[in-house]
């Protein structure tokens, strides 16, 4: 674990946190405005709605194994683990395109922004922007087609709650192949290699 993680970690306390929030918002592209969680778990969240992410840093008695159980859950939820080459001792991106990666006794797993919340958001923003008539379709025909592309959007398929609950897990499990997505993991691999050079 790295030297600064030897305090006691409180609920919150951004002081603990492995990255500052100038270096998440340089990779981000945003202003990180706060800073939440515990010093083995941070949130890092932006003023703009889907664009914040989580660092998770754990010591692991035996980190292989947990390695190994992480790619197991990734199959388990409908997802295939996808190896990272030359990142830490092994890393790969599970389901959601979490992020994975051992370095020694360490284990840090980075949850990506939503980059397809924050399109969507924006789309709808010019939705509502947009005068009626020609622009306003238009905008609407650009957002209908981005949400096409959201896989949370699965689960409204399904009659029971259950069943579109599970759906929305297994197709968020599936590489999306997006633009959106491939974004996403590039700033997590930047965010792993900037916890990297602390540990």
């Amino acid at each position: 674990m790295p030297s600064h993680a030897g305090h006691p970690a409180r609920p919150g306390d951004a002081a603990h946190a492995i990255l500052s929030k100038e270096e998440v918002g340089a990779i981000l592209g945003q202003p990180v405005t706060s800073v939440e969680g515990a010093a083995t778990d941070m949130a890092y969240k932006t003023a703009v709605i889907g664009l914040e992410t989580v660092i998770g840093l754990e010591s692991q008695d035996d980190s292989a194994l947990a390695i190994t159980g992480a790619r197991k859950a990734t199959g388990m939820l409908g997802g295939t683990p996808e190896d990272v080459p030359n990142l830490g001792d092994e890393a790969f991106f599970g389901a959601m395109s979490i992020l994975y990666v051992r370095k020694g006794d360490t284990m840090i797993t980075i949850t990506p922004p939503n980059l397809q919340l924050v399109a969507a958001s924006a789309a709808y923003g010019k939705v509502t922007d947009a005068k009626t008539g020609p622009e306003q379709a238009k905008a609407m025909q650009d957002f209908i087609l981005l949400e096409k592309s959201d896989p949370t959007t699965a689960g409204l398929k399904k009659a029971d709650a259950m069943q579109g609950a599970l759906a929305t897990v297994a197709a968020s499990s599936k590489k999306q192949g997006t633009v959106y997505e491939t974004q996403a993991r590039d700033m997590s691999l930047a965010l792993a290699a900037k916890v990297l050079t602390k540990l």
